[in-house]
């Protein structure tokens, strides 16, 4: 049963790669061919969906003709809706929701659902528990996307002496990044992979026996390895170093260059397949939108230019047939790069990833409105060299920072925290701010290894906007 495992995984790795090498040939493309390619990946996605999944065929009833697919005229779907509908959104009718969700509770290793598909969940930080398969096709697709970013960054295979790379990711088998990284186990780098949830002293431990030349980890895990590292505790010399899946403060960065001597780029990655990286000049993620497109939207789903923030994604996967994702919401804060990068690539940049929507704080005004605080604006907190991690939880109007503390900070930390924060919230128009701090030894973390910086109160916008 294994071997067929094994074949399978060789199989993906060989078809990411060489898909990979297909993608990176398209970066530089005129915008009017790169459009073109998504059209006609567009037209055989919906067309497949409307004849293999029973949701689409309804959904879509009269608005496929026979000429190009107007991806703006299709229904916009968003988690709860996909969830719900699981069963008959999936084209293949063995794969059934509840089964799925059980066998991925149940799963202790790396393995393929019904010996073919891939299958993870997202850890609902947002509240909203997601559900995904991959068929054949749409994992190597992520799997190109992965090699594709490793380009970018300069890792790529070495014989004889093999590139040591160390990812440390989420820990339940269900995750993606489990899930990535058992592709990279075959034997062409040498491979590291650590579960968030070690102790910090044994992942020390893990790091400097390794000594990796490439360091993946989500921002609030990277930080409190430099803590490590300037503690002298990890002696370790990478030579590229990448975060994913959380913010990255200005502020954290700099903290990750003074510790490993290296600029962290910056990978985006989501389950729905929207993937994008750095690229050498640091200045925006560019985003593989050759494989899943998006639409940056505001709350009411309509476009927003170029230079400004939307509300909300709306992801499209060019790649994956067996679970049709057609304009599902994503609720990532992004703002497109209106000019093209030095670089001379011609994909999307984004200029930043400033959180989620749902993490979006709302707070009064002093003019009677009411104020948008992005998690970004909370980034000072990380200017404060004596704070090792944090989070802010939103409870109607008040809100509560939590510290993890450095070793041997000092009794002024809460007043300087609270002092900080207070202050910028005035200078973007809070009205009388609320801030308390509390020191605490460790934050939560969601099932997947996730420090969800900002906790928003949902209740406080309404509440807000009914006191006036």
């Amino acid at each position: 049963m294994r071997l067929r495992y094994h074949r399978r995984r060789l199989a993906d790795f060989a078809g990411g790669m060489r898909l990979s090498r297909e993608l990176i040939g398209h970066e530089r493309w005129p915008r009017e061919q790169l459009r073109q390619h998504q059209q006609q990946r567009l037209d055989a996605l919906v067309r497949h969906a409307v004849e293999r999944s029973p949701f689409y065929r309804e959904r879509f009833s009269g608005e496929i003709g026979s000429g190009p697919v107007e991806l703006s005229r299709l229904p916009v779907m968003d988690k709860t809706r996909m969830m719900e509908n699981y069963d008959e959104i999936v084209t293949d009718p063995r794969l059934k929701r509840d089964e799925l969700l059980a066998w991925v509770e149940r799963m202790q290793r790396d393995e393929f659902y019904l010996g073919e598909y891939r299958a993870m969940t997202t850890s609902g930080s947002s509240g909203k528990k997601g559900l995904f398969v991959y068929d054949a096709g749409g994992w190597r697709a992520i799997a190109a996307m992965f090699f594709r970013q490793n380009a970018w960054m300069g890792v790529k295979p070495r014989l004889p002496r093999r590139f040591r790379m160390a990812i440390v990711g989420g820990a339940a088998p269900s995750h993606m990044t489990r899930q990535g990284s058992a592709n990279l186990k075959i034997g062409i780098h040498r491979f590291l992979g650590l579960p968030l949830t070690l102790p910090i002293e044994r992942m020390v431990a893990e790091l400097n026996r390794f000594q990796p030349e490439y360091l993946n980890a989500y921002p609030s895990m990277a930080v409190r390895l430099a803590e490590e590292q300037l503690a002298g505790h990890l002696h370790i010399a990478p030579k590229m170093m990448s975060t994913s899946s959380e913010m990255r403060t200005p502020e954290m960065t700099e903290r990750l260059v003074e510790a490993f001597g290296v600029h962290p780029f910056d990978l985006y990655a989501t389950t729905e397949g929207i993937w994008g990286v750095e690229c050498e000049y640091h200045e925006g993620i560019h985003l593989f939108e050759d494989v899943a497109l998006f639409e940056n939207v505001d709350e009411n789903d309509h476009p927003v230019p170029p230079g400004e923030p939307g509300a909300k994604l709306l992801v499209t996967n060019l790649y994956n047939r067996v679970q049709p994702i057609i304009r599902l919401e994503v609720s990532d804060v992004l703002t497109i790069e209106p000019e093209p990068c030095a670089c001379g690539r011609t994909l999307a940049r984004a200029h930043a990833i400033e959180g989620r929507s749902d993490d979006v704080l709302r707070l009064p005004g002093r003019k009677g409105d009411e104020v948008a605080v992005h998690p970004i604006e909370f980034g000072i907190v990380t200017r404060d060299r004596e704070v090792r991690e944090w989070q802010v939880v939103q409870e109607g109007r008040s809100l509560r920072i939590l510290v993890v503390p450095r070793s041997g900070a000092s009794n002024a930390l809460e007043r300087r925290v609270r002092g900080a924060v207070s202050q910028r919230l005035s200078e973007l128009g809070v009205a009388d701010p609320r801030v308390e701090v509390e020191r605490r030894e460790e934050l939560a973390r969601s099932a997947g290894g996730k420090l969800q910086v900002v906790v928003a109160d949902p209740a406080a916008r309404e509440t807000h906007l009914g006191s006036r």
